[in-house]
């Protein structure tokens, strides 16, 4: 059995949230908001996109802008 952090992602249309597992990152089974994941663990993310909501069925993709320090 693997160990991995879910993203809750809200869908751009009508914000219900989609889970996404990441084994990117610590991975100690935490759940994060999108908008909170730490860095290392939303590159795990992108590699699953598109996403197909489950509610309403819109398909969508989430792109990140890297932090530069």
């Amino acid at each position: 059995m693997g160990v991995y952090d879910t993203v809750l992602i809200p869908c751009p249309r009508c914000g219900e949230k989609y889970k996404v597992q990441t084994k990117s990152g610590k991975c100690f089974l935490n759940v994060y908001d999108l908008y909170d994941a730490p860095q290392d663990t939303l590159g795990g993310v992108v590699a699953h996109a598109p996403f197909t909501c489950e509610k309403c069925g819109n398909v969508f993709t989430v792109y990140l802008n890297p932090i530069i320090r």
